[in-house]
């Protein structure tokens, strides 16, 4: 009998991080969806299981300090990242280690981006597929406070989205320690926030350690500062966005086709394998593609 190895470390892998992710039901995905739907965001508690949140903690902090030691700086901030350029970040984890890199591209939560991200015309692989792709991972322990803005550069009127956010608690995110902010609905609006305001429709967004808050990159939001009697919550924070959209990071080519050989044709699709812009002249101008060009 011929044992892909491959394949047998895949599963492996996969069998662990599934262990780290709660299943989630069909209603609440539902409910989640009609939330973001009607108010921009939502939050599933504890969707990081108990048992796995103080891992994911520690290894946060570890690679802060083993990146640090190596000399290993993020690029020069540009626009609104000047404000947070002090705060301690782990820009592009995915490529340092595997618990962040399976949480990107496994999961339940993917169920509930599909409905706002997938092209129901993308055809090519299976139709219950997620067809987007990720735009950034990225750690960051919430010191500075930001203020009301948006995570996309072209606002839409409506619930219509091309981008979307995510936000996973590694410890407790509140008012006090760099805690979450959104004004509901105004993922509706069509508008730009004015970052000098402080909004007084705005709520806070309080997370536990495990839990994911989801939302448009339309919605205006913002978070608290730290206060010096508290420690700064560490969080995990994702972007996927529509496949036809420019990639911010090419994954694929920082990864290495090793790497990419372990995964799923699905995480491979979602970290931008099936979209990468033609490099021959006389190939098909498509920037779609199936699983039959991995």
């Amino acid at each position: 009998m011929c044992i892909n190895v491959s394949m047998l470390f895949y599963f492996l892998q996969l069998e662990s991080v599934l262990m780290r992710l709660r299943n989630l039901s069909g209603l609440e995905i539902e409910e989640s969806i009609q939330h973001i739907l009607a108010y921009g965001y939502c939050v599933i508690r504890n969707y990081v299981k108990d048992d796995k949140q103080v891992l994911l903690q520690q290894k946060a902090v570890e690679l802060h300090s083993k990146l640090a030691r190596q000399g290993v700086k993020p690029a020069s901030a540009v626009g609104i990242q000047k404000i947070i350029d002090k705060d301690r970040m782990v820009n592009n984890v995915i490529l340092y280690d595997d618990n962040y890199l399976e949480i990107a591209t496994t999961g339940d939560h993917l169920k509930i981006y599909s409905h706002f991200l997938n092209d129901p015309f993308y055809g090519l692989i299976p139709s219950d597929d997620a067809n987007f792709i990720l735009g950034q991972a990225n750690l960051r322990e919430g010191t500075t406070p930001l203020p009301f803005h948006v995570d996309t550069r072209m606002v839409i009127e409506g619930s219509a989205t091309w981008s979307m956010q995510a936000v996973i608690a590694l410890s407790r995110k509140k008012n006090i320690n760099g805690g979450l902010r959104v004004r509901p609905g105004s993922h509706l609006l069509g508008e730009y926030p004015d970052s000098s305001i402080d909004y007084q429709d705005a709520i806070d967004v309080d997370l536990d350690t495990g839990d994911i808050a989801i939302f448009s990159s339309q919605l205006h939001h913002g978070t608290h500062s730290t206060s010096k009697e508290q420690k700064a919550g560490w969080s995990f924070n994702l972007t996927y966005r529509a496949w036809w959209t420019k990639q911010q990071f090419d994954f694929c080519s920082m990864l290495g086709k090793q790497k990419l050989a372990t995964l799923d044709n699905n995480q491979q699709l979602l970290l931008g394998a099936c979209s990468i812009p033609p490099s021959e002249p006389t190939a098909s101008p498509s920037m779609r593609q199936g699983y039959d060009r991995l």
